[in-house]
């Protein structure tokens, strides 16, 4: 999906973000299991096509959820801050994508497994791109 591959380029390409999470635990969709902490799932959620006058090409627009696991819940804020940092609103072409827009929707809320360490919070966004 053009959506996760330009959101996800932004965080994996984002100096500060792999630092603390190498690119190779930002995944476009889940994760592997095992994978070690803290990581980052990018995935669509929804979307909504619509054809342009031309026909040629077609505007979408969608939602993307970024999850972040760490391993302590003070990981998982300072992983999310890194994140909103990573991905601030954007215009051009990312990765190959023509985006109109990606802008940041309110953050999700605090859940995890916490008899297994892993502490997750989602942030999504929604991307406005031509196809």
């Amino acid at each position: 999906m053009p959506d996760v591959k330009a959101v996800r380029h932004l965080l994996a390409n984002n100096a500060g973000l792999i630092a603390v999470v190498p690119a190779t635990r930002i995944a476009a969709g889940p994760l592997p299991q095992g994978t070690a902490l803290p990581a980052i799932a990018v995935t669509h959620v929804s979307g909504t096509t619509f054809n342009l006058i031309s026909e040629q090409s077609r505007a979408v627009t969608a939602r993307v959820q970024v999850t972040i696991m760490a391993a302590t819940y003070v990981q998982q804020k300072a992983v999310l801050a890194l994140v909103r940092a990573a991905v601030p609103r954007t215009r051009g072409t990312v990765n190959g994508v023509a985006v109109e827009t990606i802008l940041r929707e309110p953050d999700g809320p605090d859940f995890g497994d916490y008899e297994a360490n892993i502490y997750m919070q989602t942030q999504d966004y929604i991307v406005k791109y031509t196809e």
